[in-house]
């Protein structure tokens, strides 16, 4: 059937009980109500074909002539097998214990098992089998009393489980057969199963979702309406990998990671050797891993006492905040040549937004022997504008400090409206107004019906390849009410279709309203300009309220508790602020005496 493989697949991903990160947040972020949702019996084996079927569609040529095998052996099972394999495949581990199965689906787990293993998809073995003795998972399956009542001698009934465990493997490196203490027939009789195929699914799923993070547990998701995608098109011209070598080179990415484990669990000598295997860049996908995998690598180098030694891994990535630490190396070396070069070209072209902050901070202070750097790195823009609001630190922490002065400052103007929008206004706006620029179908963006935004949003060629969808959005901000139909024609066809600029929940339609009435399409405009320089960055780091005046207009405001200061993101918004002459100030409150 296939390789022999001695790891699960999906951590239990087809029944539901693991989520990647992408899917725990957008499943905390939407409007659906799952009670009473029941999913079909077998979903879990309906999902498990689309992805057979939809890798074999678009990545055909790509498949070795075993993988492909893979897919017919699997669907020339009975129904049965079938289902058994699949969940099996989903929950942790390889080994199973019979009598432990229960699954309502199945009508006969034995002969499931049985045709699975005329098939070579799974082994059994008898609880006796040294095969079973002597693997630490297998021996897991049996409880704390079982493994006990193999053992005799003193101590035995004070050890735990792990304990147990280790003392059986020791006697099974010995002649177990002259061991008085020892007596594995005592085990339960049962049959064990040991599952194959892991290879091959996790190149079916790596296929599938361009990624070995995301699993099953998706389509869950999506099934119980916790989660909504927009419609795009997948065909053969949207698939991310286009050579088995480009699919390799990912394998072999995900390998090292996982030979990785802990960075910090490994050496100098250890690290420099992962980072001399980190696959050269195939494509802009396996590109953006590797630069923050090396960046990783070459920081956990410079902690372990070998900054200079790291230089070398840090020189290959190209990815914030690989500069910024060379920088600073560079600096407490006294390269002052090398610092120079590598700083001008930094201030030339930042990788973003966060290396620029780095930069105007990290110059003045540190490069002070480079007049004309630090002087024209120099922030121009003034420092926000800043009020102190003294309050009781009970209704401050009863509240919560944005919710205590959204009080305050409508208890001291009850006719203006005082709303919470720190991320949720601008790129909410943002992703409703430029919704055909992030669902453009570029080729390579989107290949799988699971990805709440496009492959490449993060690239730097983002716009450049999507002039046309770009300009069709700028040009429906030409006037107020081109702008606002096209807002709110995307608010109600979209309504809940997962967007990475938008959070159904904090888009109400009260602060939408207000804001397309307060706020010009002037300053719209400077807003996503800024936005686009730096889509990672730039969503991020704006005001905590929005302050409506009941003479109109509009008004930003920071929060910023007792000790709390501004972050790097957020000085750049209020940079822009000012240059926009958008109004905008900073409220740090103060507890009274």
């Amino acid at each position: 059937m296939g390789s022999q493989s001695e790891s699960n697949f999906g951590n239990d991903a087809l029944s539901g009980s693991s989520a990647s990160n992408s899917a725990r947040k957008a499943a905390s972020s939407t409007m659906f109500d799952p009670s009473g949702v029941e999913l079909p019996p077998k979903y879990y084996l309906d999902n498990f074909r689309f992805v057979l079927d939809h890798v074999r569609a678009l990545y055909a040529d790509i498949l070795t002539a075993q993988e492909s095998a893979f897919a017919d052996d699997f669907n020339a099972l009975s129904e049965d097998a079938q289902c058994l394999y699949v969940r099996l495949l989903s929950r942790r581990g390889d080994w199973f214990r019979t009598d432990k199965l229960n699954y309502s689906e199945i009508s006969d787990i034995n002969a499931a098992a049985d045709e699975l293993a005329a098939e070579e998809f799974l082994e059994i073995f008898d609880s006796g089998a040294e095969a079973v003795q002597q693997d630490a998972a297998a021996l897991g399956l049996f409880t704390r009393p079982e493994v006990a009542s193999c053992l005799s001698g003193k101590g035995v009934r004070s050890l735990s489980k792990a304990a147990l465990m280790e003392r059986v493997l020791e006697y099974r490196k010995e002649d177990s057969s002259e061991c008085e203490d020892l007596d594995l027939k005592k085990l339960p009789p049962t049959r064990v199963l040991c599952v194959f195929g892991e290879l091959e699914m996790e190149t079916y799923r790596l296929l599938f979702f361009g990624n070995l993070y995301q699993d099953f547990t998706e389509f869950v998701l999506r099934d119980l309406g916790l989660y909504r995608y927009e419609d795009y098109r997948i065909d053969t011209d949207s698939r991310w990998c286009h050579s088995r070598e480009q699919l390799e080179q990912q394998a072999l990415y995900y390998e090292l990671r996982n030979e990785a484990g802990d960075l910090r669990d490994l050496g100098t000598e250890a690290l420099l050797q992962i980072a001399e295997r980190v696959p050269d860049e195939t494509d802009a996908l396996l590109r953006r891993r590797t630069q923050r995998f090396l960046a990783d690598i070459a920081r956990q180098i410079e902690r372990s006492g070998e900054a200079e030694r790291s230089l070398s891994v840090y020189e290959r990535s190209h990815r914030h905040p690989a500069r910024e630490r060379r920088l600073r190396i560079l600096v407490s070396l006294n390269r002052l040549e090398e610092a120079d070069q590598l700083a001008a070209t930094m201030a030339e072209r930042p990788y973003s937004e966060e290396e620029h902050q780095f930069l105007l901070n990290f110059v003045p202070r540190k490069m002070k022997h480079n007049a004309g750097l630090c002087e024209s790195l120099i922030e121009k823009t003034l420092a926000p504008a800043q009020d102190i609001l003294t309050m009781p630190a009970a209704y401050r922490l009863e509240h919560g400090v944005e919710r205590a002065v959204a009080l305050s400052l409508t208890d001291a103007h009850p006719d203006d409206h005082v709303l919470y929008c720190e991320n949720l206004l601008v790129p909410g706006v943002f992703g409703l107004a430029f919704w055909p620029l992030l669902f453009d179908e570029v080729p390579g963006a989107f290949f799988h019906p699971f990805q709440i935004r496009p492959a490449d949003l993060y690239d730097e060629e983002f716009t450049a390849v999507r002039e046309t969808s770009l300009e069709a959005c700028w040009a429906a901000l030409e006037s107020q009410s081109s702008f606002e139909k096209a807002v709110w024609n995307t608010y109600d066809r979209k309504f809940g279709i997962a967007n990475p600029f938008i959070h159904w929940g904090g888009l109400t339609k009260e602060i939408l309203e207000l804001a397309l009435s307060r706020i010009s399409t002037e300053v719209w405009r400077g807003l996503f300009r800024f936005l686009l320089k730096d889509l990672r960055n730039h969503k991020a780091g704006l005001p905590d309220l929005i302050r409506f005046p009941a003479e109109g207009g509009f008004e930003l405001l920071e929060v910023k508790g007792p000790g709390d200061t501004l972050q790097k993101n957020q000085k750049a918004w209020f940079a822009e602020f000012h240059r926009l002459a958008i109004p905008a100030r900073v409220i740090r409150v103060k507890d009274e005496p």
